[in-house]
């Protein structure tokens, strides 16, 4: 199937403005809201970077179910990060843009 037209132009305009988003957080004045931005802004980029993918062509990857998910067998890459907290982030974290900073307030 050929890829359809107008989306590269599109998702061209698209990760730009996650950036700056992403950047804009840096403004917020409350300090959870301006985590969970950025962490939003990361999981967006990686979803967008995989329908990308998904539309040039590359191959999809089949739904696990749960005893699916218990099996022993590797998987082939990880799947996405979940928009929702109470969900499981199976994406890598550096790969999402997350890293762990220190516990203690800086004074």
């Amino acid at each position: 199937m050929a890829k359809p037209a107008g989306f590269d132009r599109d998702i061209g305009y698209l990760m730009p403005f996650l950036d700056r988003v992403a950047t804009t957080a840096d403004t917020l004045p409350d300090t959870a809201a301006r985590e969970e931005l950025k962490r939003l802004m990361a999981e967006e980029k990686v979803r967008w970077a995989r329908i990308q993918q998904l539309l040039g062509g590359a191959a999809g990857r089949s739904t696990s179910t749960p005893a699916a998910a218990g099996s022993s067998a590797p998987s082939q890459a990880p799947e996405l990060a979940r928009a929702r907290g109470d969900e499981i982030n199976r994406e890598q974290p550096r790969r999402a843009g997350l890293t762990v900073g220190s516990l203690k307030r800086q004074s």
